[in-house]
């Protein structure tokens, strides 16, 4: 049987490696590692990217027209709710689906949903996946907080677990009844926190979340405390240059907290996470520059650490045959992988072990 290979650099979880792929009739029959083949694609070869923080519902508002985080994604009333309110189904769903396939194409493996609406909201995003689309978790939302215990347990039995919005929005009895709820389920419980102002870091770890999505005006001392508690946390540079929020991921990372990456909003930022991880590298400067290796296990490794601490995922879904090939012009793969490469440099996906190829993304 003829092999083929492709690579010249692998991404672990100890950094950058030298390596290749095996490839025998479109699926990967080996990962090597040490000086590649003459004949090897010259390409790295990086886990599926695990985007930790979608609204991909949102996507129907894009483009989002400018304002605060309350007027544009605010409930109840914020533009975001008002679209979703108003729109056809049909345009969610589309728009959905258009979200999951690009997501599809630039090689994510793993994408978190934080999704509206209630039980109609999980239902319209199960109803927009396409074949072959990424894991995903869907975290799903009471319409508002008079939900019966019903409406709530038929979201938990529909969904993953529950992703809401900051603690301000919601009474915090009502929070720490879904956060039992949740548990007792055996499922996700996870809070928007600090994204615009800092709130009570001991009410929000009180709900023992399996994740928190933000934290830009966490204090240090609050960051170490979500360490200790082993709490992770999921930035989300593009929606946060988007409002104006100064997001340093240095801080997080150097009180020990487990970080991983998101895309947020459909509406501001399509699901594309190498433009997340390009942000990601280009809101540094001097001190607060990561390492492009830094950068890159955000998307990667990092992703997986957060969900792994919540309880949930890898082994479970398999997602460790998932992988991404990137064409490489340079040297320095990880530092062009922050810089400049672009969706179409993307030469295949792996999912599960087979090789789908640009060619086949629509079939």
């Amino acid at each position: 049987m003829k092999s083929s290979f492709v690579g010249r650099w692998v991404f672990t979880s100890d950094g950058l490696a030298k390596g290749f792929l095996r490839i025998e009739e479109e699926r990967v029959a080996e990962i090597c590692y040490g000086d590649p083949p003459s004949d090897s694609q010259k390409a790295l070869i990086l886990p599926g990217f695990v985007n930790a923080h979608t609204h991909i519902g949102d996507s129907v508002a894009f483009p989002a027209p400018r304002g605060s985080v309350q007027e544009i994604v605010g409930p109840p009333d914020g533009y975001k709710h008002r679209v979703l309110a108003s729109a056809a189904v049909k345009d969610k769903v589309d728009a959905m689906r258009s979200a999951v396939k690009l997501m599809n194409r630039i090689g994510c493996s793993l994408f978190v949903d934080f999704r509206e609406e209630g039980i109609k909201g999980i239902e319209e995003l199960e109803s927009s996946l396409p074949p072959h689309s990424p894991h995903h978790l869907t975290l799903g939302r009471p319409v508002g907080s008079e939900a019966s215990e019903e409406e709530i347990d038929a979201i938990l039995e529909k969904s993953d677990g529950l992703g809401m919005s900051a603690v301000r929005d919601w009474p915090m009895d009502f929070l720490q009844r879904l956060s039992r709820k949740a548990r007792g389920a055996g499922k996700l419980f996870a809070i928007h926190a600090s994204e615009t102002q800092r709130e009570d870091i001991e009410s929000i770890l009180s709900l023992k979340p399996s994740f928190l999505v933000h934290m830009v005006k966490a204090t240090q001392s609050d960051l170490e405390m979500c360490a200790d508690a082993g709490v992770p946390i999921v930035v989300c540079p593009r929606a946060n240059e988007f409002f104006g929020l100064e997001l340093d991921i240095s801080r997080l990372l150097r009180a020990g907290v487990i970080v991983g990456l998101g895309t947020d909003n459909g509406m501001i930022s399509q699901p594309n996470m190498i433009s997340e991880l390009q942000a990601a590298y280009g809101m540094g400067r001097g001190s607060r520059r990561l390492l492009p290796q830094e950068v890159v296990n955000l998307a990667t490794f990092g992703g997986h650490k957060v969900l792994n601490a919540a309880g949930k995922i890898l082994t479970e879904i398999g997602i460790q045959y998932d992988l991404v090939i990137l064409r490489v012009k340079g040297d320095e793969p990880l530092r062009e992988l922050v810089t400049e490469t672009r969706p179409e440099d993307v030469m295949a996906v792996v999912r599960g072990g087979k090789v789908r190829r640009p060619e086949t993304w629509t079939r």
